[in-house]
């Protein structure tokens, strides 16, 4: 379970990341509340399509969908909350997404702007928090041995066979020879 966590936590921050990336190069470093609520919700539906089980697994298309539109939810949701209580500055020069984020660094006297109000680290913290859950939701269930055999294992088991040739196809398998007589059919009274 600790792998699928740590699976799911490096699905989102690269999805979080990325998409903050390339809110920051098209001029969104630090979004508004608008813009980081879209995106939020953005993420979240992508986070929701990979994280667990996958869009491209079999039969899981319905629970993809429905991750996907609560993902968008709860990730508004944990976009309020990075904004609200994620006030730390970041600790290293940002360079050029500085001179986008000239607000938050007259706001607070951190070198670029907040974990909180940076579209990179609130949409990758928001996106692992997703990702992490939605993967260690879907451990797999150990193995019944008393569980009916799916399909596949089916196919394996010989057919029964129907028709005259029954009874000696019984007799075969269970090692009876096809030179014994008969059994005798007794008669009605």
């Amino acid at each position: 379970m600790l792998v699928r966590l740590v699976l799911g936590l490096l699905k989102g921050l690269v999805v979080g990341g990325l998409v903050g990336f390339g809110l920051a190069k098209i001029g969104f470093a630090a979004p508004g509340a608008i813009v980081a609520y879209i995106a939020a919700a953005l993420v979240g539906s992508m986070v929701g399509l990979i994280a667990g089980k996958p869009i491209w697994a079999a039969g899981g298309r319905i629970e993809v969908g429905l991750k996907a539109g609560f993902g968008a939810i709860l990730a508004m949701g944990l976009m309020w909350l990075t904004r609200s209580f994620m006030t730390v500055g970041v600790p290293f020069d940002l360079g050029a997404l500085a001179a986008a984020n000239e607000s938050l660094r007259e706001a607070n006297s951190a070198a670029g702007g907040t974990v909180g109000g940076l579209a990179i680290t609130s949409l990758a913290l928001v996106a692992a928090v997703l990702g992490a859950f939605y993967d260690a939701d879907n451990t797999p269930e150990p193995e019944d041995p008393n569980a009916k055999p799916d399909a596949k294992a089916r196919a394996d088991v010989p057919k029964a066979r129907i028709g005259a040739n029954a009874a000696a196809a019984e007799d075969q398998d269970l090692g009876v020879e096809e030179d014994a007589p008969p059994p005798r059919k007794q008669a009605k009274r």
